[in-house]
């Protein structure tokens, strides 16, 4: 697996409608890989089971996108970036990968690779930010849970836009701290002459305390609301990756949040009503009783193994050198 073939420019491109899926346990060894993958790439199910995922990686990917992508998934968290993968018989292909660490009862048991098409945007910027990182000139950009983070302050300045919402909440928050003191500074200054010692401090501590009060509103915002998105798209997270088995709590029934939740919760267990359909439709399909398979049954039987909802052991963790 480690004799790689000749890797030359000819790009694959991804349909719209591909979904390439693989698992690997928690040392990063293949269990799984989907029909969609095994086109694309161009390796067999034997090829990959039980082996690791290096002999995909093209030499143009940086070290320091596998180091930023380890150290995101060993901390329990998502990566999702751009990737380039060479494929068995030479050439590549461009994906937009998602790997969550599938975790259940608190242990990280695998970890599930879930990539789609980027645009020709995402590929550009990632091909001139890994050349970069190639040559080690980056001028401070650097990668955060894939992520690409320019570097100075300018550049930070124009991705402000792909700021977190958090982020742009606090500084709007602050903003509008700055310009009610400010405001209400330039009334007291005018106000000053007609008012005595200690009006003047009143007035100067209810202006200090609204502009305290307006910035802590807004943190406390931000923070719920980045918190439950935060809390979705880790829950959403794991159902792209398989695990039907992590419950969502439920929120207030009253408002916004807590009818996402709801709508979320009942999404998960839709999905598990319908794998135990699917797998109960398997074992009574004609036939069965008699040894024969359904086509493609064989293949399914062995995706909702991968997929089931839940494992009696967890895998031994990476061990790192």
């Amino acid at each position: 697996m480690r004799d790689h073939p000749q890797v030359h420019d000819q790009e694959y491109t991804l349909h719209d409608e591909q979904c390439l899926i693989t698992r690997t346990d928690a040392r990063g060894r293949i269990i799984y890989a989907n029909p969609a993958f095994l086109e694309v790439s161009g390796y067999t199910q034997a090829d990959l089971i039980g082996k690791g995922h290096d002999t995909m990686r093209h030499p143009d990917m940086p070290l320091a996108a596998y180091d930023d992508l380890w150290r995101t998934i060993q901390r329990g968290k998502s990566w999702t970036g751009v990737i380039k993968n060479r494929r068995k018989h030479g050439g590549h292909y461009w994906s937009l990968a998602s790997i969550t660490p599938v975790v259940e009862r608190g242990v990280t048991v695998c970890y599930a690779c879930v990539r789609v098409k980027p645009t020709r945007a995402q590929i550009e910027t990632a091909e001139n930010a890994y050349r970069r990182l190639r040559s080690g000139i980056t001028g401070g950009l650097r990668l955060s849970a894939g992520r690409i983070l320019p570097g100075g302050l300018l550049a930070r300045l124009r991705d402000w836009p792909a700021a977190s919402i958090r982020t742009r909440m606090l500084a709007w928050a602050g903003l509008s701290s700055a310009l009610f003191l400010a405001a209400g500074g330039f009334a007291l200054h005018g106000m000053a002459a007609h008012l005595d010692g200690e009006q003047l401090a009143l007035a100067a501590a209810v202006l200090a305390g609204g502009a305290s009060l307006i910035f802590a509103s807004g943190w406390a915002y931000a923070r719920t609301l980045s918190g439950l998105l935060a809390t979705a798209t880790d829950f959403t997270r794991q159902i792209a990756a398989g695990n039907l088995g992590t419950p969502l709590a439920p929120g207030n029934p009253d408002d916004e949040t807590g009818a996402l939740r709801f709508s979320l919760e009942a999404t998960r267990r839709n999905l598990v009503g319908l794998a135990r359909d699917v797998h109960g439709g398997i074992a009574d399909a004609p036939g069965t009783e008699r040894g024969l398979q359904p086509a493609g049954a064989e293949d399914l039987r062995h995706a909702i193994e991968v997929f089931r909802l839940a494992r009696t052991q967890p895998l031994p963790a990476r061990q790192t050198s």
